[in-house]
């Protein structure tokens, strides 16, 4: 029988890995996808499952990369991957967005959406204005926000 803790880390991988072929192709990026979707679960934004499905929600690109699965299973990028989930999942793993729940390739902003109440969303409280969703980690163009 398949548990559900495995078909929950089964799905982050594939999320983790179809974002990280495309910002990126290291396991990098990709796990640090899977830790801020981690990220909004421990937020209360839902269970894993809900999470997951509604990544398209909140998405700085119109559609989801294409899910390519490697070519050999033993990919290192990929098996690095599967090495990372569990921590991810369990909350053991350090997260190398430092918090984030938001991400995006700041070279590919493509909806108005996430351009106006993520990158340019602004707090103008106590006298000072700040970003709403200040940027907390990189890797390239490959940005964080909390």
């Amino acid at each position: 029988m398949l548990k559900h803790d495995h078909l929950i880390q089964s799905k982050l991988v594939e999320t983790g890995w179809r974002f990280g072929q495309v910002y990126g192709g290291g396991h990098l990026p990709g796990q640090m996808v899977m830790s801020a979707l981690a990220n909004r679960v421990r937020k209360g934004w839902g269970s894993w499952l809900h999470v997951l499905q509604g990544v398209p929600d909140f998405m700085a690109e119109n559609e989801m990369p294409p899910l390519v699965y490697p070519i050999n299973v033993w990919d290192s990028n990929f098996v690095k991957l599967l090495h990372a989930v569990e921590g991810i999942y369990d909350g053991s793993a350090q997260d190398l967005t430092k918090g984030a729940l938001f991400f995006a390739d700041l070279t590919k902003i493509e909806r108005g959406w996430f351009q106006e109440h993520i990158i340019s969303a602004m707090d103008f409280g106590m006298n000072a204005e700040l970003r709403l969703h200040p940027i907390v980690s990189n890797m390239n163009s490959l940005t964080f926000f909390k």
